[in-house]
């Protein structure tokens, strides 16, 4: 069981590792085709000077939204919970699905950058949006120790949620 697990894990790390690497790559290539010079030709409504500003701010709160999902999911207690109720395998589909879903913010952060750069001519802006965006990226890189401890932690005794000190607040 536990080597089939082990398996599991493999499998399924290198898969959102690769979704993570390609979006990285996704991200860097549009930084260099702003740089190059590469820019659609845009509709009249989307040169609006006041949708600068919005897009600006949808990308903030992509990476804010970003953070705080991956601090949401990768919660101790609903790890915990997740491997007590439905075992080592659904934790594992969480870990990967979580880190999809926050590498899928930072590609869309990059594409809004690249929105932006089109809108405003400047290769700058779609190389600030990348910095963030490969930030978020890297952020959300799965590193496999980090799984194998999850994993290995809920399988004792102890679980994610204990460290055997005491909670603040408590005596002990």
């Amino acid at each position: 069981m536990a080597e089939q697990t082990s398996d599991e894990l493999t499998r399924r790390h290198r898969a959102a590792a690769g979704v993570v690497a390609a979006f990285i790559t996704l991200t860097l290539a549009l930084v260099v085709l702003a740089y190059a010079g590469v820019r659609p030709s845009l509709p009249a409504s989307l040169l609006d000077p006041t949708l600068y500003g919005a897009l600006w701010i949808v990308i903030a709160g992509l990476g804010l939204g970003a953070i705080a999902l991956r601090r949401m999911r990768f919660g101790a207690l609903r790890l915990q919970t997740i491997a007590e109720a439905k075992g080592a395998s659904a934790l594992l589909a969480t870990l990967h699905k979580t880190t999809v879903l926050v590498a899928l913010f930072g590609i869309a952060i990059a594409l809004v950058g690249y929105l932006l750069f089109t809108r405003s001519g400047y290769p700058s802006d779609m190389l600030k949006a990348g910095v963030i965006a490969v930030a978020i990226l890297l952020y959300t890189y799965p590193r496999r120790a980090a799984w194998m401890k999850v994993w290995q932690a809920t399988e004792t005794t102890e679980g994610l949620t204990t460290d055997g000190t005491p909670a603040k607040g408590t005596t002990a």
